[in-house]
């Protein structure tokens, strides 16, 4: 391939992923949204997160693995014991990596 045809295919790959996420951002702009709906979607980056997370936690050698025995379990519990107790980012994923770690050798 040529240089500019890979221009091309990347200004198009830009604006295709650009201006689905700049439309709505200049529509509701200068919408004012209802208290409730704020309150709402305030909750929104912890319930995707929490969707992203968890599944994975659960998930050991292909089959749930709830029990006591499940190291990613225990990192969770302590990631999130640290994150609403200091609420500080880096200390929570060096904690839970600590946790994660130690629980697969021990474990």
């Amino acid at each position: 391939m040529d240089t500019q045809r890979l221009i091309f295919i990347f200004l198009g790959m830009m604006l295709v992923t650009y201006i689905p996420r700049l439309l709505p951002l200049l529509a509701l702009s200068q919408v004012r949204l209802p208290d409730r709906l704020m309150s709402w979607l305030s909750y929104l980056p912890a319930a995707i997160l929490s969707a992203l997370i968890i599944p994975g936690a659960l998930m050991r050698d292909g089959a749930i693995d709830a029990g006591i025995g499940n190291p990613s379990l225990w990192a969770l519990a302590a990631s999130f014991a640290v994150a609403i107790w200091t609420r500080n980012l880096i200390l929570t994923m060096v904690v839970g990596g600590f946790v994660m770690f130690l629980g697969q050798i021990i474990l």
